[in-house]
């Protein structure tokens, strides 16, 4: 075999290997990047809450991912321990609901860390993504002082046994969309670990009675920390009794008489005009 046909064989050869490398190579350059994100939420005597959502940013437009299969987990000391798994709804958001912090463990420093890891798939490579925080509690009341009614609250760090102080929190009532606040805008807790804000009067309840929600949002050391309590000092919803009246804004079959008594009118007049039309032109038609 002569110098040029073994070099041409070896060149064929070559190009066969890098041609099935390639498309292996391409078609994992293929997957798309997943972002986690995690945020840990504490409900003052009711559940806890890690809610997940997992997106990716695809040309230029990032866009959520449902239907991704997460395993949640607490880590201690670089160690992970599984607690379960949760998968994304339509919108990539996920939430993954614990009893209590009973069912996981602290460092030795009380920082308790959860997390989120993600396999990957043939579309997104895998990812994970973990929120630490301490324990922190809300104990929340309402005073009544000379008629006027007030919230007061106190931030503790439930592992220190100590109070918490300058960190923001707010003061709003349960809505149908979004919290009304009625707080400052950046109210922080004193030395004492401690605010008191007043209910505004007037603000409408069923029965008087408002929601209210002393909330810590999004704080770097305790996450979003919630405690709620019902206050009677809101002012009753009147409900409308006049639906089923004749009115304007009632059912058809309580249509107000002067309206079906004009709007009969108006048809009477158009189809009499009509008929003395008609019997005019008859008569011109004869003579």
């Amino acid at each position: 075999m002569s110098r040029t046909r073994t070099y041409t064989l070896i060149g064929l050869c070559a190009a066969l290997l890098v041609g099935s490398v390639l498309p292996a190579r391409a078609q994992d350059g293929e997957k798309e990047r997943l972002r986690l994100s995690a945020t840990y939420i504490k409900m003052m005597g009711g559940p806890l809450y890690l809610d997940l959502a997992a997106s990716a940013r695809i040309e230029r437009t990032t866009v959520e991912v449902p239907g991704a299969e997460l395993e949640v987990y607490y880590e201690i000391d670089g160690e992970e321990f599984p607690l379960g798994t949760v998968t994304t709804d339509h919108s990539g958001k996920a939430r993954f609901e614990m009893a209590g912090l009973e069912a996981i463990r602290p460092d030795s420093t009380g920082l308790f860390t959860l997390g989120a890891s993600f396999a990957g798939n043939d579309s997104y490579r895998g990812a994970s993504r973990s929120v630490s925080f301490r324990n922190a509690d809300i104990r929340a009341e309402l005073v009544q002082q000379d008629s006027l009614a007030f919230v007061q609250a106190t931030l503790t760090d439930a592992a220190a046994d100590s109070l918490i102080a300058d960190a923001l929190i707010k003061v709003q009532v349960v809505r149908m969309f979004r919290p009304l606040r009625i707080s400052e805008e950046f109210l922080a807790t004193d030395d004492a670990g401690s605010i008191e804000v007043e209910v505004p009067a007037g603000i409408p309840g069923p029965d008087g009675m408002l929601q209210l929600q002393v909330a810590v949002e999004d704080n770097d050391d305790y996450g979003t920390v919630i405690a709620s309590l019902e206050a009677p000092v809101g002012t009753a919803i009147e409900q409308d009794t006049t639906f089923f009246e004749r009115t304007l804004w009632a059912p058809r079959d309580r249509t107000p008489l002067f309206i079906l008594f004009f709007t009969g009118l108006l048809i009477l007049g158009s189809w009499g005009l009509i008929v003395y039309l008609v019997r005019n032109l008859i008569k011109i038609a004869k003579n």
